[in-house]
Protein backbone atom coordinates (compact mmCIF):
# COMPACT_ATOMS: atom_id res chain seq x y z
CA UNK A 1 0.00 0.00 0.00
CA UNK A 2 2.86 2.36 0.88
CA UNK A 3 4.55 1.73 -2.50
CA UNK A 4 1.26 2.42 -4.28
CA UNK A 5 0.87 5.72 -2.42
CA UNK A 6 4.46 6.76 -3.21
CA UNK A 7 4.01 5.77 -6.86
CA UNK A 8 0.70 7.63 -7.18
CA UNK A 9 2.17 10.74 -5.56
CA UNK A 10 5.23 10.68 -7.83
CA UNK A 11 3.09 10.18 -10.93
CA UNK A 12 0.83 13.04 -9.93
CA UNK A 13 3.81 15.35 -9.43
CA UNK A 14 5.30 14.27 -12.75
CA UNK A 15 1.99 14.89 -14.49
CA UNK A 16 1.81 18.41 -13.10
CA UNK A 17 5.16 19.41 -14.60
CA UNK A 18 5.07 20.92 -18.09
CA UNK A 19 6.60 18.48 -20.60
CA UNK A 20 9.44 20.89 -21.41
CA UNK A 21 10.46 21.42 -17.77
CA UNK A 22 12.16 18.18 -16.74
CA UNK A 23 15.73 17.78 -17.95
CA UNK A 24 14.93 14.18 -18.79
CA UNK A 25 11.99 14.97 -21.09
CA UNK A 26 12.39 13.14 -24.38
CA UNK A 27 14.99 10.72 -23.04
CA UNK A 28 14.53 7.04 -22.21
CA UNK A 29 14.60 6.61 -18.45
CA UNK A 30 15.35 2.90 -18.98
CA UNK A 31 16.37 1.85 -15.49
CA UNK A 32 15.50 4.88 -13.38
CA UNK A 33 14.44 3.67 -9.96
CA UNK A 34 11.71 5.29 -7.94
CA UNK A 35 11.58 5.42 -4.17
CA UNK A 36 14.83 3.48 -3.82
CA UNK A 37 13.26 0.41 -5.43
CA UNK A 38 15.74 -0.73 -8.09
CA UNK A 39 13.08 -3.02 -9.57
CA UNK A 40 10.86 -0.14 -10.75
CA UNK A 41 11.48 1.00 -14.33
CA UNK A 42 10.01 4.23 -15.69
CA UNK A 43 9.74 4.48 -19.45
CA UNK A 44 9.64 7.70 -21.46
CA UNK A 45 6.27 9.50 -21.52
CA UNK A 46 4.43 9.67 -24.83
CA UNK A 47 2.05 12.51 -25.79
CA UNK A 48 -0.73 12.17 -28.35
CA UNK A 49 -3.88 14.19 -29.06
CA UNK A 50 -3.86 15.96 -25.69
CA UNK A 51 -3.14 12.82 -23.66
CA UNK A 52 0.11 11.90 -21.92
CA UNK A 53 0.80 8.20 -21.32
CA UNK A 54 3.40 7.06 -18.80
CA UNK A 55 4.50 3.43 -18.30
CA UNK A 56 6.11 1.85 -15.26
CA UNK A 57 7.41 -1.68 -15.23
CA UNK A 58 7.89 -3.55 -11.96
CA UNK A 59 10.20 -6.56 -11.91
CA UNK A 60 8.15 -9.33 -10.30
CA UNK A 61 10.16 -12.24 -11.72
CA UNK A 62 11.36 -13.60 -8.38
CA UNK A 63 7.97 -13.71 -6.71
CA UNK A 64 6.26 -15.11 -9.81
CA UNK A 65 8.92 -17.80 -10.28
CA UNK A 66 8.30 -18.96 -6.69
CA UNK A 67 4.65 -19.43 -7.69
CA UNK A 68 5.56 -21.27 -10.90
CA UNK A 69 4.44 -18.35 -13.11
CA UNK A 70 6.23 -17.15 -16.27
CA UNK A 71 5.37 -13.43 -15.90
CA UNK A 72 8.40 -11.26 -15.19
CA UNK A 73 6.98 -7.73 -14.98
CA UNK A 74 3.88 -5.89 -13.88
CA UNK A 75 3.14 -3.09 -16.31
CA UNK A 76 1.17 0.00 -15.31
CA UNK A 77 0.18 2.74 -17.74
CA UNK A 78 -1.33 6.00 -16.57
CA UNK A 79 -3.01 8.56 -18.80
CA UNK A 80 -3.23 12.28 -18.06
CA UNK A 81 -5.43 14.86 -19.78
CA UNK A 82 -2.91 17.52 -20.84
CA UNK A 83 -5.53 20.31 -20.58
CA UNK A 84 -6.30 19.90 -16.89
CA UNK A 85 -3.58 17.47 -15.69
CA UNK A 86 -6.23 15.06 -14.38
CA UNK A 87 -5.87 11.30 -14.69
CA UNK A 88 -7.99 9.57 -17.31
CA UNK A 89 -9.48 6.39 -15.87
CA UNK A 90 -12.39 5.74 -18.22
CA UNK A 91 -12.10 3.72 -21.38
CA UNK A 92 -10.55 0.53 -22.64
CA UNK A 93 -6.85 -0.22 -22.92
CA UNK A 94 -5.00 -3.16 -24.50
CA UNK A 95 -1.34 -4.08 -24.88
CA UNK A 96 0.62 -5.85 -27.62
CA UNK A 97 4.23 -6.77 -26.85
CA UNK A 98 6.83 -7.34 -29.56
CA UNK A 99 9.87 -9.15 -28.20
CA UNK A 100 13.50 -9.16 -29.31
CA UNK A 101 12.56 -11.58 -32.09
CA UNK A 102 10.18 -8.94 -33.53
CA UNK A 103 7.11 -11.15 -33.11
CA UNK A 104 4.11 -9.23 -31.82
CA UNK A 105 1.95 -11.07 -29.29
CA UNK A 106 -1.82 -11.19 -29.01
CA UNK A 107 -3.57 -8.17 -27.46
CA UNK A 108 -3.91 -8.28 -23.69
CA UNK A 109 -6.67 -6.25 -22.06
CA UNK A 110 -5.35 -4.07 -19.23
CA UNK A 111 -7.42 -3.73 -16.08
CA UNK A 112 -8.19 -0.48 -14.27
CA UNK A 113 -6.07 -0.31 -11.11
CA UNK A 114 -6.40 2.95 -9.18
CA UNK A 115 -5.42 5.79 -11.53
CA UNK A 116 -3.95 3.52 -14.18
CA UNK A 117 -4.34 0.32 -16.15
CA UNK A 118 -2.16 -2.75 -15.64
CA UNK A 119 -1.36 -6.40 -16.21
CA UNK A 120 1.41 -8.91 -15.62
CA UNK A 121 3.52 -9.66 -18.69
CA UNK A 122 6.50 -11.87 -19.59
CA UNK A 123 9.63 -10.10 -20.82
CA UNK A 124 11.85 -13.17 -20.54
CA UNK A 125 14.68 -12.76 -23.06
CA UNK A 126 17.30 -10.01 -23.11
CA UNK A 127 16.93 -7.47 -25.88
CA UNK A 128 14.60 -4.73 -27.10
CA UNK A 129 10.85 -4.84 -26.50
CA UNK A 130 8.13 -2.69 -28.01
CA UNK A 131 5.06 -2.14 -25.84
CA UNK A 132 2.17 -0.97 -28.01
CA UNK A 133 -0.71 0.39 -25.93
CA UNK A 134 -3.98 0.79 -27.81
CA UNK A 135 -6.70 2.90 -26.21
CA UNK A 136 -10.21 4.12 -26.60
CA UNK A 137 -10.49 6.50 -23.66
CA UNK A 138 -13.41 8.59 -22.37
CA UNK A 139 -13.31 10.92 -25.41
CA UNK A 140 -13.88 7.87 -27.69
CA UNK A 141 -10.75 8.65 -29.79
CA UNK A 142 -8.58 5.68 -30.65
CA UNK A 143 -4.91 6.16 -29.87
CA UNK A 144 -1.84 3.95 -29.97
CA UNK A 145 1.10 4.76 -27.70
CA UNK A 146 4.39 3.00 -28.39
CA UNK A 147 7.07 2.46 -25.74
CA UNK A 148 10.44 0.73 -25.92
CA UNK A 149 12.32 -1.12 -23.23
CA UNK A 150 15.73 -2.78 -23.44
CA UNK A 151 16.05 -5.77 -21.11
CA UNK A 152 19.66 -6.33 -20.15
Amino acid sequence: MKKTFILATALLLAALLPPSLPAWAGHDMGSMAMGGDSKTIMLESVHQDGVMAMVHLYDISESMAKQGQKDTHHMMVMFTDMKDNKPIIEGSVALKVAGPDGVKGEPLKLMLMGDGFGANIALSSPGPYTLEVGTKLADAKKRVFSFTYEKK
